[in-house]
């Protein structure tokens, strides 16, 4: 039997192709980008506005370092190479489509390099079909369109793949690209670094014999990687809380205080999740609803028979470098999110093998079609027509019906109204130039970096909630105004402190319900003695037992409104109590049997604060000790010993504050005793 007409034979034709597939991806990414999605979410605005503050500070961060490798966000050291990107832009103004431009430019790597990967070292005749593929993944096509971390990285593993494979089977001068690729991908999101050092311990244990068959060109790769890796060593030893600081934040297991052994089961368990079918497949409400696509799998369930035909392709041969490649990537991919759990954003880099591993098994069809019919044009180019069909429906159904597929805009919804609102405030503050706005943040994450990026500095417009006025009896300014999410302003008509509610303007949601409410409001006649009648109820001590070095001891300590008081002493600092308003914090503990200490770790953040213990042993008497803590960013240890060990049967711990004065919240982590 004769072949069929190859594409392969025609590179002019398979290029124009692959050229038009890859016009295809930038047309679905940048096509309204401002538009969808619909939020612009306080990680991406943190992008800009720390590049933007790097540049103000002549390239050093907050602690003076120049050039410095990450930044922070959150309380967290999680922000790196997207924040240099950011840097290319910083001399033009701040723009939705340049902050999100940047990455979906770069997120063509994944179409572009994944294509030449099928090229080059899978020989796959329709290799060219790859960008159409990736245009119509759902999950990649949301992720893309932002300005989240995860893009970046995956796009940058892709490259690393084929750079490798470059570097494997064709020269070995591609290794150091290779490694440098892998440290901008390892550099630019924070679950990837596992992801790439596993990668990297893989293709070494798997390619060894090749890597050390040439004694000149290993050792140029490892000087390449010690500089690679020696900022992030330095980062390391410079900030050491940094790593364990982030996994509290997230709260990962791994600092939890559960055994080793049930940390790997866990880890194990939830990398077996990542690679669940019907996870990637299907619709899920698992993720987070600003990153699903209403109705769509995060990729097309078409696309899994063709992803389970290239996965057995790639493992019947798997002794072949690129198709072990593939694989390795494959298993490695959700290392990263088992650290924490599966998310979406953790797992972006999934995509890259899966979606190649599809492209593998379309070309396989593809090639039997070809065969039957003698001929390619008619399924390839039909395929790439569907594909291409696929991918423009999706991208119209996102930016028409995209503003309405979830009616939940607030904090644990869409997050709605960053660049909305800071338009309805300019408009309010120009037929309304005396006013005094007061903004609740409470709608978003980070609202004032938000703020920041569409208003500009400094903020036309105060951050803060009613709390203040709803705790304490603060008169109004004239002119004061507040701008409410539905919540709070439900809130506000049944709170019986306040009246005169008078309704000012309305920011509406995409759905057409009221978004946001500009309000001025006055106390109540009664509103003074409720407030009397509050603090006094406030001020009454609470107590309860907790237990402490196995006994149960009765605590008596001030109102908190974070956590519970067993929290001080359970020794996980992702954990804290803080008071409602008192400072100091006063905490007691009066033991039924009697203890022996001889000193006591506390565990504070970064609030210059004094720390009192005044123990009353058996005797009656008493014994104080006085210690002061400058404060510091990361959470620390504050060691107080008695210089000998006391029997005691009270114990009286007092934080207090140094820069503040009541009503404040005082934090405190844990308690340890020794």
């Amino acid at each position: 039997m004769s072949e069929p007409p190859s594409i392969g034979t025609k590179p002019k034709t398979a290029l124009i192709l692959f050229v038009l597939g890859l016009a295809l991806y930038l047309l679905t990414r940048f096509i309204a980008l401002d538009k969808f999605p619909i939020y612009f979410f306080s990680d991406e605005a943190i992008q800009t506005m720390t590049a933007r503050d790097l540049v103000s500070r002549g390239l050093r961060d907050l602690d003076g370092s120049l050039f410095p490798v990450y930044f922070e966000n959150g309380g967290q050291y999680n922000l790196s190479l997207s924040v240099w990107l950011q840097v290319l832009v910083t001399w033009l103004p701040n723009s939705v489509w340049l902050t999100r431009g940047l990455p979906a430019l770069l997120s063509l790597l994944f179409p572009l390099f994944g294509g030449l990967y099928l090229r080059d070292h899978l020989k796959a005749r329709f290799w060219w079909l790859t960008p159409y593929l990736v245009s119509a993944i759902p999950a990649w096509f949301l992720h893309a369109r932002t300005a989240f971390e995860t893009v970046l990285g995956a796009s940058l593993y892709c490259l690393f793949l084929f750079l490798y494979a470059n570097y494997r089977l064709k020269d070995r001068r591609w290794l150091i690209p290779a490694l440098a690729a892998g440290a901008l991908a390892f550099y630019s999101y924070s679950p990837l670094q596992l992801v790439v050092v596993l990668s990297g311990v893989a293709l070494l244990l798997t390619d060894w014999r090749y890597h050390f068959a040439e004694p000149k060109n290993w050792r140029r790769g490892l000087a390449a990687l010690v500089l690679l890796a020696a900022p992030y060593l330095i980062f390391r030893l410079t900030h050491a809380e940094a790593f364990a600081q982030h996994l509290r934040i997230v709260h990962s297991y791994w600092v939890s205080g559960i055994s080793l052994l049930e940390k790997f089961a866990l880890f194990f368990w939830r990398w077996l999740k990542g690679l669940y079918p019907l996870y990637w497949y299907f619709p899920n409400e698992q993720d987070l609803i600003r990153h699903l696509m209403k109705g769509y799998g995060h990729l097309p369930w078409l696309f899994l028979p063709f992803t389970l035909l290239g996965l057995l392709s790639c493992l019947r041969q798997r002794r072949e470098p690129a198709s072990r490649v593939l694989l390795i990537a494959l298993i490695v991919a959700p290392s990263g999110a088992a650290l924490v759990d599966v998310a979406i954003t953790r797992l972006l880099v999934m995509v890259v093998p899966l979606a190649l591993l599809a492209a593998v098994g379309v070309n396989q069809a593809l090639d039997w079609l070809s065969e039957k019919l003698k001929d390619w044009r008619l399924p390839a180019l039909g395929l790439a027509l569907a594909l291409t069909a696929a991918a423009g429906w999706m991208t119209r159904d996102a930016i028409v019906n995209g503003p309405t597929w979830y009616s939940d805009y607030s904090l644990y919804g869409m997050q709605w109204g960053g660049r909305q609102l800071s338009d309805k405030i300019l408009e309010f503050k120009q037929t309304h130039p005396q006013v005094q706005l007061t903004l609740s943040p409470t709608w978003a994450n980070n609202t004032d970096v938000i703020m920041r990026y569409f208003l500009g500095d400094p903020l036309p417009v105060e951050m803060g909630t009613l709390d203040a006025h709803n705790n304490y009896f603060l008169p109004f300014e004239d002119g004061e105004v507040f701008i409410l999410p539905p919540e709070e302003f439900a809130a506000l008509n049944e709170n019986p402190k306040f009246a005169d509610v008078e309704v000012l303007d309305v920011l509406e949601y995409p759905n057409g319900s009221p978004g946001f409410y500009f309000v001025s409001l006055d106390y109540a006649a009664s509103a003074e003695a409720i407030f009397a009648a509050e603090l006094a109820e406030r001020r009454q001590p609470q107590s309860e037992p907790v237990e402490i070095l196995g006994q149960l001891v009765e605590a008596t300590y001030p109102l908190l409104d974070i956590g519970q008081i067993a929290d001080a002493f359970d020794g996980d600092r992702a954990t804290l109590i803080r008071t409602f308003e008192a400072n100091p914090l006063n905490l007691t503990l009066s033991f039924g049997e009697t203890m022996e200490i001889q000193a006591i770790t506390v565990w504070l953040g970064n609030v210059r604060s004094a720390i009192n213990v005044e123990l009353i042993d058996t005797q009656g008497q008493h014994h104080q000790f006085t210690v002061y803590d400058a404060g510091m960013q990361a959470i620390h240890p504050i060691r107080v010993e008695f210089g000998e060990k006391l029997v005691v049967v009270s114990f009286n711990l007092s934080i207090e504050s140094l820069d503040e004065r009541e009503p404040v919240h005082v934090h405190l982590w844990d308690v340890e005793f020794d």
